[in-house]
């Protein structure tokens, strides 16, 4: 019988395959010690190259330079100085000048190790980190693309730091002193970290922090503190737990992936501060509780999208420093809530902004979404009375928005109307009852006029007079009642006594009955005026929305 090769071919190989998974396992646990040995070795070799490729660049090395560049490999963060407490004597960043060269590194050097092509790539994965260090001179990053993330804490660097067009993965300078930070149009990958330090006047102009913010406890000192003109932030851009400046940040035409939060933050001095968010798009909440204020901080939101507000009535800055035309906000996250707080937040306003219609347009939508419709109406009543009081309206305009104020607040409640037609009426019918017992009003006709003027009565085929009647005919346009057409007041009348006969007539008019004709066409008037807004109020055609 014959054999065929390729299944004998196959069963060996699977045995050798087998035998070498079996001698593997304990060839594998036998490298994995050394592995450890072998990573040392790399890690001192990359330190003996780094450590000649600096001396060739920059000749002698000061002690904590040589640190920073032979610790560059390994994962840790160095500290220069004799203690890795923040907050010992030796590390108060206010005596960083007189560190001497064990705790003084050239901006040179560091920028180097971090953009060096060969260099770059001898530094360990987690970056470099250093900490209370004096470094010395600009330390220039600008156009550079910095790989390995970077880490400078409690340190000194008074000439500042350039990063401008500059790429890097992140950036940590908490407790640090710096100078100016200019980062125009940077790209940072991770977060930016301000947190518990002071710093001159920080620029992140159009620049794209793909992570967050954070200057919590942060003091920025400069006289324009932060700009973040158009500038990205995917995260959060946070100011808490003592944040202070004592200038103005600037948001304009910002971007906040999520929210932009100021919560136990202080804002000091004697000129302008405060927040300027113009046309800012934040997609999160803003926040604005706990805020230490001046008579000077501003907060202008004006044009500014939020994705909901949470504030507090004692963080609103004082009246004339709120700018919030153009403000678009879903919702209350929390805060006042309710329509006669908010109307003092709106009055927090410059009077020249009062009669902007979209701050309360806004305020009212908000409160409808969430079921207040009372608090809603009183919001567009009150911004129908802004434009009336602060809109340089001609006089004309003027009074007749008054007047539809007092009647039917402005087509929002109409049925304020009714009270005043309740009360023309009832005053009309005490008017005209006391004028028609003085013998002030009398009938029309000829012969019912004579025998009303003998007797007091009109005759008993003539429609008897009811001052209700008579009051709600001349009232109600297009309403015949047949009263008006009867009944006049005699101005030539003197007023009789009780019930006795209508004096005669004069040959000229009498105050009392003229006084009470004059009331007539007043009535008549007020009728034509207030009826048709009743009408017009209850069909929402007077509405401004």
């Amino acid at each position: 019988m014959t054999v065929r090769p390729e299944p004998v071919i196959a069963a060996a190989l699977s045995a050798i395959m087998i035998a070498l998974a079996i001698f593997a396992v304990p060839a594998a646990r036998a490298s994995a010690a050394p592995r450890a040995i072998l990573e040392q070795s790399r890690q001192a070799a990359a330190s003996d190259t780094l450590e000649r490729m600096a001396r060739a660049a920059f000749g002698d090395l000061a002690p904590a330079e040589l640190k920073l560049v032979r610790n560059a490999p390994y994962r840790e963060l160095h500290w220069t100085g004799p203690s890795s407490d923040p907050d010992d004597p030796s590390n108060n960043l206010a005596k960083a000048s007189s560190w001497g060269a064990d705790r003084t590194i050239r901006a040179a050097v560091l920028a180097w190790l971090l953009t060096d092509p060969v260099a770059a790539k001898l530094v360990h994965p987690s970056g470099v980190g250093i900490a209370g260090a004096r470094i010395t001179g600009m330390f220039d990053l600008s156009y550079q693309v910095v790989t390995p993330p970077l880490t400078i804490l409690n340190s000194a660097i008074p000439a500042g730091i350039d990063l401008s067009y500059a790429h890097l993965a992140d950036l940590d300078l908490r407790r640090s002193w710096t100078g100016t930070i200019d980062a125009e149009q940077a790209v940072i990958a991770g977060d930016v970290v301000l947190r518990l330090g002071r710093y001159d006047d920080v620029n992140f102009y159009r620049a794209d922090l793909q992570g967050s913010l954070d200057c919590t406890g942060g003091h920025l000192i400069g006289d324009q503190p932060l700009s973040l003109v158009e500038a990205t932030i995917r995260g959060d851009a946070l100011f808490h737990n003592g944040f202070e400046t004592g200038g103005m940040l600037d948001f304009r035409l910002a971007r906040v992936g999520q929210a932009l939060s100021f919560n136990d933050a202080r804002f000091t001095g004697t000129g302008d501060n405060g927040l300027n968010a113009e046309r800012a798009t934040i997609r999160g909440a803003l926040y604005w509780v706990k805020i230490g204020i001046t008579p000077r901080t501003q907060l202008d939101l004006s044009g500014t999208q939020v994705g909901s507000l949470w504030d507090d009535a004692a963080s609103w800055p004082a009246a004339g420093n709120l700018l919030i035309t153009g403000f678009v906000y879903g919702d209350f996250s929390g805060g006042p809530g309710d329509a006669d707080q908010r109307l003092e937040w709106l009055d927090r306003q410059p009077q020249a902004m009062l009669a902007q219609p979209q701050p309360y347009r806004q305020l009212a939508t908000v409160l409808r979404a969430n079921g207040a419709e009372e608090g809603a109406t009183r919001v567009e009543v009150a911004k129908e009375t802004a434009l009336t009081e602060y809109g340089g309206l001609p006089l004309p305009e003027r009074i007749w928005r008054l007047a539809m104020r007092a009647t039917i607040g402005y087509g929002y409640r109409p049925l304020r109307a009714l009270w005043w037609v309740v009360g023309f009426v009832a005053v009309g019918a005490m008017l005209f009852r006391r004028g028609y017992q003085a013998r002030l009003i009398t009938p029309t006709e000829a012969s019912a006029y004579e025998a009303f003027c003998r007797s007091g009565a009109p005759p008993a085929h003539y429609p008897p007079f009811s001052s209700f009647i008579y009051s709600l005919e001349n009232f109600l346009p297009v309403v015949d009642l047949h009263q008006g057409t009867y009944w006049r007041p005699n101005p030539r009348h003197r007023p009789s006594q009780g019930d006795a006969a209508c004096a005669a007539e004069t040959g000229r008019e009498t105050l009392p009955a003229r006084m009470l004709r004059w009331y007539l066409w007043l009535h008549i008037l007020a009728g034509w005026t207030i009826t048709p807004l009743l009408f017009a109020g209850l069909a929402g055609l007077l509405r401004n929305d």
